[in-house]
């Protein structure tokens, strides 16, 4: 009904301004994010019925933040990349900010942080920029100013990490950014009355009105609260906090907190003794990071297509100019010298944002070596004979990448042959699934096996395999 009458009006500019910006934060606490998802797709038919563009990409960058959120970052970025296209030539700070800071969110899931600061700190201008008396200004800043704590924290520089998070709660005081203060002086600057005190204020909060139906925030908090407990050993009651918060992070559809919270519980367990519980949750979140880690290898890809394709473009808006000042010059001396300045102007600034795009792609290409793994000409093909389940897959893989076998032997001389090729397909990106597929193996099986080539590394039950093969291959 509320939809009917709705869409069933006439809207001004103004109108779907204040529904993209206002209503939109207040249903994102009160709605599911599939729901919200829909509801901006009927504001952006609006937008397009009075052909007003900006509303259309802000509506693009709302469904964007909720797939972010949700860990979808592929769709996320397609969202995104929607969005930039339709505001290329836009004024509006706020827009062009929200949209930076969303990229920042998308960049810091894929663990490229210094891309991740780059697009934040774009925001954090555009945010600067805007009207401070303006309630919804303020909170687009206070976003922004939250979001590079986080950023910071992954760059190890926990003390402009926790500047932010001041500034952050100077706007608006938020239990997530509370909680992370408390978080700070639980594993940074640790003093455990102070981080006492600020989990204190953060449950404080969450009773407030404002936060009291956020799901999301109290996952968080209970999160933060139960890692505490666990510094502080009190495992037991660790152990109920964060299962509460794996409970409101399920309601709201929240992977990452979920597989967080999967790892501090098998580690717990394993503190306690309880094997069978210490596997479980292993397992769990085992199978929780291969999904994000496929849905990530793609939105990797999208990215670099992205970012090739402005390249490109970059190159053939180059060389039109170059043309025109040929034709140009065949007109008079005078108009020779005018064009030329005005084009060696325009040049200049054109290969400077090319040199940027550059820049971006060979940040990506050295924070993430899976990217240039995939401009090996033998790739696809040891992708290939893995699939086939061709008995040649493992000494060709050894034959392209020698460091990572040497590398793993070196931590245990005794890994079998079968060890290194089933590490040699965990390295590739096949998932658990994949992987029970190609080598003709139960699925639970492959779990168990992951499980025991941890061991026999001695990593512990939380340690990321992918990750940890692709450090090696970095070293």
């Amino acid at each position: 009904m509320f939809c009917i009458k709705l869409f069933s009006q006439q809207y001004t500019k103004n109108d779907i301004d204040s529904l993209l910006i206002k209503t939109n934060e207040v249903l994102r606490t009160r709605i599911s994010d599939d729901d919200l998802i829909r509801w901006n797709k009927g504001i952006i038919k609006i937008a397009v019925q009075i052909n007003y563009r900006e509303g259309e990409a802000m509506g693009y960058a709302n469904i964007a933040n909720r797939f972010i959120f949700k860990e979808d970052l592929k769709k996320g970025l397609e969202y995104l990349n929607k969005a930039e296209d339709i505001s290329k030539k836009s004024k509006n700070d706020f827009l062009i900010g929200k949209i930076n800071a969303e990229y920042a969110q998308v960049y810091n899931k894929m663990n490229v942080s210094k891309l991740a600061l780059g697009y934040n700190s774009k925001a954090m201008n555009y945010g600067l920029k805007l009207n401070r008396n303006n309630r919804e200004c303020r909170l687009f800043l206070r976003y922004v100013y939250s979001t590079r704590s986080v950023y910071m924290y992954k760059v190890n520089q926990p003390d402009s990490a926790i500047i932010y998070l001041h500034k952050s709660m100077k706007i608006d005081a938020n239990p997530l950014d509370v909680a992370n203060i408390a978080q700070h002086y639980t594993f940074f600057d640790v003093k455990p009355d102070s981080a006492k005190y600020y989990f204190q204020k953060a449950f404080a909060l969450l009773e407030t009105k404002n936060f009291k139906n956020n799901k999301y925030q109290r996952a968080v908090v209970l999160k933060n609260y139960g890692t505490f407990l666990k510094s502080q050993g009190k495992n037991s009651q660790a152990i109920d906090v964060i299962k509460r918060s794996i409970e409101f992070a399920k309601q709201v559809n929240r992977p990452a907190i979920i597989l967080n919270n999967y790892k501090e519980l098998s580690t717990l367990y394993k503190k306690e003794g309880n094997s069978d519980k210490e596997n479980e949750y292993l397992n769990k979140s085992i199978s929780l990071q291969d999904s994000l880690d496929a849905n990530q290898n793609q939105a990797i890809d999208l990215s670099i297509n992205r970012l090739n394709k402005e390249s490109e473009n970059e190159k053939v808006q180059l060389k039109n100019q170059n043309n025109a000042t040929l034709w140009y010059s065949s007109i008079s001396i005078l108009l020779i010298i005018l064009v030329t300045i005005y084009l060696y102007l325009r040049i200049r600034k054109k290969r400077k944002k090319l040199m940027e795009s550059e820049k971006i792609i060979s940040e990506i290409e050295k924070e993430t070596k899976d990217l240039k793994r995939k401009l090996n000409e033998n790739y696809e093909n040891i992708i290939q004979l893995a699939k086939e389940k061709k008995t040649d897959f493992f000494p060709k893989f050894q034959e392209a990448y020698p460091e990572l076998c040497n590398e793993l032997l070196k931590i245990n001389s005794n890994l079998s042959k079968s060890d290194l090729s089933f590490c040699a397909m965990i390295w590739l990106g096949f998932s658990s699934k994949e992987i029970a597929q190609y080598i003709s193996m139960e699925h639970r099986s492959v779990q168990t096996k992951k499980y025991r080539i941890r061991k026999k590394l001695n990593l512990e039950a939380e340690t990321d395999l992918y990750r940890f093969f692709r450090s090696i291959f970095e070293l």
